[in-house]
């Protein structure tokens, strides 16, 4: 059960309403709606990364559900495990990341994790790993591999610390996301 209790959908505005049937009726922006202008940025951040971003959306999925299993969120590895495959990752590179096998990754995978690793150890990634990622990616592409590593820490942060629960309705594909 969650930390404090869901917003009264009762009480809220159509328009709050109308977000969250788009943003799929997930318990975390649910949540969330106790703060609606916090819930429109964070929503705007999160889609934007999933549908508009420079990197390959396997690295992209390889980050997320790395960065959810080093902070232990069921949710978020949940949510995107579908995701994941509903963008095209092989079961085997699923496989791999939830037991920890990076190395039978695809190499730009592999660079990616060990950067989003390191920002999650130690809040930032070493000079080594930028380096090496440097021969991989594009200064865009870096830009948002560290602002992903850092967006779904902290969303691990939020589901962990309000004890969010995982829904009973089915999770989001690619597709799904940020629908009208």
């Amino acid at each position: 059960m969650a930390f404090i209790p869901f917003p009264d959908p009762s009480a809220q505005s159509d328009e709050v309403k109308d977000r969250l049937k788009r943003l799929g009726g997930l318990n975390v922006t649910r949540m969330m709606s106790h703060n609606e202008p916090l819930m429109e940025a964070y929503a705007r951040l999160g889609t934007t990364i999933l549908l508009k971003g420079t990197l390959d959306p396997l690295v992209r999925e390889a980050v997320i559900l790395r960065i959810g299993q080093l902070c232990g969120s069921e949710y978020e590895w949940h949510q995107h495990v579908s995701v994941a495959r509903s963008i095209g990752m092989p079961d085997d590179q699923i496989a791999a990341i939830e037991r920890e096998d990076i190395l039978a990754l695809p190499h730009d995978q592999q660079v990616a994790l060990c950067v989003a690793e390191e920002i999650y150890r130690d809040a930032s990634a070493s000079e080594a790993a930028m380096m090496a990622a440097t021969k991989v990616f594009t200064p865009a592409q870096l830009v948002e591999l560290t602002i992903v590593a850092g967006f779904y820490i902290m969303t691990a942060g939020y589901l962990r610390s309000l004890q969010i629960e995982i829904e009973d309705t089915p999770p989001l594909a690619i597709q799904d996301i940020g629908k009208d």
